[in-house]
């Protein structure tokens, strides 16, 4: 009688406790299906998706993925990555995004019924691994419904050339401040989208229209910049998870570099983000598969999940996309590069490991920084500081090689003084007086309180964009010598 005493005692207690705690998954890997729940984790910028709403001049972010497939030769044999299609396929047409395979002729036609379905399906569309006449025919053969009118980069002086001889639309692979990983160097190139010139993909088009441009994989604009390394602040699934800023149990920082984009459709009519996973990369047999074991494929497939599931809950606020169809958008909106205007805040993130970081681990915190590039240039600039911190100067310096990244030497860099009263008074106008050593493209960012006050005109430059009733771009081509800008003000009316 004692003992069942002890154990009804036992039990009850165990029931009070278990009704007290908070309920818990033991899969660490499980993400919510409640949209709410997942913004609620978004503590980066968590009423963004109800300001956009409101928003009656805004824009469409426009999500691409796309995933490398194709057959390469290996020690033991030719490595095809089925397995990792079917996962990548899997994991983005549960969120109904469309995937652009970059494959060959040897895998496509391994997987032809499969990716035929996926286009049924899922609106899926094919480009070429590499650019050529004879893969374009192949896979035209394979799969009539596509146009296979985008090719993967080679990061060669001939790309541009190579694209044209073969009458495709888009060239991929683009590596936004990339600096000799895996070979690639693209720094000083813009990032999104740009019509590419026809000597040199890495600078856009003067006039007109040519191939487009698309990033290999979106980068952080703010940490890429600052930090110097690319590789490290990305949104590939791999990238962030050995630079541990995030990991199965929390992929905050990935959302935060969305947030830092979707953001930017307030004064933007497209900005465009794209992610890219390779195939290969999700397969693993220790003998043809081994670039990443099991484990950490089950990770990546978790944070890829994960991701997928935070950018739904911003519902019609993004399109999704093949490479092809965003191309095709870009060409019907835009006669000439577009120019893109970007206003990114930094994001705490944990220590970048050692092994990884190497001689350059740095992980901020940094300013909130303005971005821009059109046809003819690429500026950044820190919050409060008007003259640009990064000055590219495309007109006069269009080399494929350039050790400056078409950086402007900062001895030709213009001198700029605003020139208003020392008191605090209201104004109606601001100089801003530029001396230039030379002629070149140029930008300043007008940082004010244009929540209350309006800019009704600008004397020599234009207004480029507003961003977030915090800063004016204003963009103008300098003349050697002086050049004035002013900028004319009014308070906005109440009510």
């Amino acid at each position: 009688m004692q003992h069942l005493k002890q154990v009804l005692f036992i039990g009850i207690i165990s029931f009070l406790m278990n009704a007290c705690q908070t309920p818990s998954d033991n899969n660490p890997n499980k993400t919510t299906t409640d949209p709410e729940e997942l913004r609620d984790k978004a503590a980066f910028l968590p009423d963004l998706k109800s300001e956009l709403e409101q928003d009656q001049s805004k824009g469409t972010l426009v999500f691409t993925f796309s995933a490398i497939a194709h057959a390469k030769q290996m020690p033991n044999g030719v490595r095809i990555p089925t397995k990792g299609m079917q996962i990548l396929a899997n994991l983005t047409h549960k969120y109904g995004i469309p995937v652009t395979w970059l494959t060959d002729a040897t895998t496509a036609k391994l997987m032809q019924k499969e990716i035929n379905q996926w286009h049924e399906e899922f609106g899926d569309d094919v480009a070429m691994i590499s650019g050529t006449a004879v893969q374009r025919d192949s896979l035209k053969i394979l799969f009539p419904w596509s146009a296979v009118n985008v090719m993967s980069s080679r990061h060669t002086e001939k790309e541009t050339a190579i694209a044209q001889s073969l009458g495709v639309k888009g060239i991929w692979g683009s590596c936004w401040e990339q600096e000799g990983v895996d070979g690639i160097t693209d720094r000083g190139a813009p990032w999104g989208l740009y019509y590419t010139s026809a000597e040199n993909y890495k600078v856009p088009a003067l006039s007109g229209k040519g191939p487009v441009s698309l990033e290999w994989t979106s980068r952080d604009l703010l940490k890429a910049l600052h930090s110097g390394r690319a590789s490290i602040y990305s949104s590939d699934p791999n990238d962030v998870l050995r630079s541990k800023t995030c990991s199965p149990d929390d992929i905050s920082y990935l959302k935060a570099i969305f947030d830092n984009y979707i953001r930017n459709i307030r004064h933007n009519k497209f900005v465009f983000f794209q992610q890219q996973q390779e195939s290969h990369e999700m397969q693993y047999d220790g003998v043809l598969f081994k670039v990443y074991p099991q484990d950490v494929i089950d990770e990546s497939i978790a944070v890829l999940d994960q991701f997928f599931a935070y950018v739904k809950t911003y519902g019609d606020l993004v399109k999704y996309k093949t490479l092809p169809e965003a191309i095709a958008l870009y060409e019907e909106n835009f006669a000439e590069t577009e120019p893109a205007l970007m206003l990114v805040d930094d994001f705490n993130v944990n220590p970048i490991p050692f092994w990884y970081g190497r001689e350059n681990g740095v992980t901020g915190p940094w300013p909130q920084t303005l971005l821009y590039y059109d046809k003819e240039g690429q500026f950044a600039f820190v919050k409060g500081r008007f003259d640009p911190i990064l000055l590219r100067d495309y007109v006069h310096n269009r080399s494929f090689i350039d050790p400056a990244y078409y950086q402007v030497p900062y001895v030709d860099h213009p001198n700029l003084k605003v020139e208003v009263p020392w008191e605090d008074i209201p104004l109606d106008e601001v100089l801003i007086r530029v001396e230039a050593p030379k002629a070149i493209p140029y930008a300043v960012a007008f940082w004010y309180d244009l929540k209350n006050y309006r800019i009704t005109n600008v004397d020599g430059a234009q207004v480029m964009g507003i961003a977030e009733d915090q800063v004016a771009l204003l963009r103008l081509d300098l003349k050697k010598g002086r050049n004035d800008i002013v900028v004319h003000l009014e308070p906005k009316k109440r009510g």
